[in-house]
Parts: C-alpha cells; sequence; structure tokens
C-alpha cells in the first residue's frame, strides 16, 4: 500500500512541474510580446491622432454660501452626482522624455468649442513641433472645463511593460478567461522593484504609487486584450484608490491601440469619480477628417 501511494505521489508531483513549466512557459512568451507590443506603440503611436469621447461621472461639493440673515456659521452644501461629456482632437506626443496624451477639445457637454478640423491641424502641430511649454498646456485641456480628477495617461500603458521596464513586475499566470467571442489567457503582475508607476495629482501635489493588475491577451495570437491597475495612496487623511481598466484592438497602423478605458477614483472606500474614454478613427497625420 505504501508503495502504491509513493507513486501516486511522484505521479502527482510531475502533473505538478508540468503545469509550473507550462505556466512558465506562457509566461516568458507575454513578456517577449508585451515588450515587442510595447515597442512597435512607442514607434507608431504618436504618428498617429484620433477622436475621443469622455464621459465622467463624479461627486462634487457645491461652494460653500454664507448665510447672512438667522445664521451665524455656513451651511455645508450637500455634496451631489455631476455629469459631463468632453470630445475631443487625441493622441500622442513625447515630452520630457517620455510619451503622453494631448487632446484639443471640441465639444463640451454637447455644445461645439472648436473646429474639428483645426483642433486636429493644432493637435497634429503640438506633437510634431517639439513645443513643449504648449505642450504642457495640452495637457490640462480637460481641467481647463472643470473636470474632477484628471484621469489621463492611461492610453499608453501597454509601456509599462518594455524592455526597460518589465523586469520590475512579477508575472504569474491566473488561467482561461472568456470575452466572447474571444479566448483569452490572464495573468496578473505587480510592481516589485524601480520608480512608483502611477503618479496621482492632487493640486500641484504629486503622490506616486506601486501599482499591481492583471494583463489580458488573446490566446490566438498572445497580443494584448485588456491591462488592469490599481493602486491605493493611504498617506492621505481619507485612503485613495485608483482602478483603471485599457481595452486594446489591432490596428492598420503597426500597433494596437486604445479602444476603451475605464477609471474609477474611490475615497474611504466609496466611489468618488467614475471615468469613461472611448476612442475611434484613428489615422495618421495628413489624413483628413470624413
Amino acid at each position: 500500500m505504501l508503495s502504491g501511494i509513493l507513486r501516486y505521489m511522484r505521479v502527482l508531483a510531475l502533473l505538478l512541474l508540468a503545469v509550473v513549466l507550462r505556466a512558465d512557459e506562457r509566461t516568458q512568451k507575454l513578456v517577449e510580446r508585451l515588450a515587442q507590443e510595447a515597442a512597435e506603440f512607442e514607434k507608431n503611436a504618436p504618428q498617429l491622432v484620433g477622436r475621443e469621447v469622455f464621459h465622467q461621472r463624479a461627486l462634487v461639493t457645491p461652494p460653500r454660501r454664507r448665510i447672512r440673515i438667522g445664521k451665524a456659521v455656513d451651511e455645508v452644501p450637500e455634496p451631489y452626482w455631476q455629469e459631463r461629456e468632453i470630445v475631443s482632437q487625441y493622441g500622442f506626443a513625447v515630452l520630457g522624455g517620455a510619451i503622453h496624451e494631448l487632446r484639443q477639445v471640441t465639444y463640451v457637454d454637447g455644445k461645439q468649442v472648436a473646429d474639428e478640423r483645426k483642433a486636429q491641424d493644432e493637435l497634429a502641430r503640438l506633437i510634431t513641433a517639439g513645443e513643449d511649454e504648449r505642450r504642457r498646456r495640452s495637457l490640462q485641456q480637460l481641467e481647463k472645463y472643470g473636470l474632477k480628477g484628471g484621469a489621463t495617461d492611461f492610453g499608453q500603458l501597454l509601456l509599462l511593460f518594455n524592455r526597460a521596464n518589465i523586469e520590475r513586475y512579477e508575472i504569474t499566470y491566473l488561467g482561461p478567461r472568456m470575452m466572447a467571442p474571444t479566448r483569452l489567457d490572464a495573468f496578473r503582475y505587480k510592481q516589485i522593484d524601480g520608480p512608483r508607476a502611477l503618479s496621482v495629482y492632487q493640486g500641484s501635489q504629486a503622490q506616486r504609487l506601486n501599482i499591481e493588475g492583471e494583463i489580458w491577451v488573446r490566446e490566438s495570437d498572445g497580443s494584448p486584450f485588456r491591462v488592469t491597475l490599481s493602486a491605493t495612496d493611504t498617506s492621505a487623511e481619507q485612503s485613495v484608490r485608483q482602478e483603471a481598466s485599457v481595452d486594446y484592438v489591432p490596428s492598420e497602423f503597426g500597433t494596437v491601440l486604445p479602444s476603451k478605458i475605464s477609471h474609477r477614483e474611490l475615497r474611504a472606500g466609496a466611489v468618488a469619480a467614475e471615468n469613461t474614454f472611448t476612442y475611434a478613427a484613428f489615422r495618421r497625420f495628413g489624413a483628413r477628417l470624413p
């Protein structure tokens, strides 16, 4: 009986080893593919412009109003949910040695604020002209229209895993996933080294945070399908958690491109803002709007 148990244990150990080796093989293939995709994105994305629709639902507090008659103190106004929608011409540019999103706003809550063709031309000029100061002002386009918590620079999340950075993350295979009709493989990553990858701005102050999340790739060819991210700032009076999910699609331009970004900001465990970005109509510079 003992010999039978030992044989069973040996078989089980071999099966477990085979699973581990298979998972490790998948992870090595993922690392190589991510590095390739990041290189292609870095090369091709700054040559493209597209259309971004940004919808935000955020909890805001109205300005305090001083009560001059009958009360000695200010009333504390109740927070309420505010919804905004902003449409922009959208692209990527190198600023300070890193790729950032740039945008030129064309519609705010359904009202046109700029001509789309002129916005496209201005965006292309900003990206190619190398005028860093004007580029920095373009980074603030969403803040200009009163958006809460500028959740930006998620479109290039794939660049976390370029060849220079990917060793900063511990990556493990999770298993298959299904987003009908697409079969996927899922991996978990966690930052273990290097500069903290996520910057969260509160006013002029920046807090840098370590991140973790999941990477989903298409089973058929290993191309990126979704990258998620989460990070928590516990240095403030109330903990602030950032959660994001970026969906990528193959394109005719030699790189995957973002198709949808979802972002949530939670304060003390409660949702304070929900942001959704959708993207379409990417084209190279010089290709006119339809």
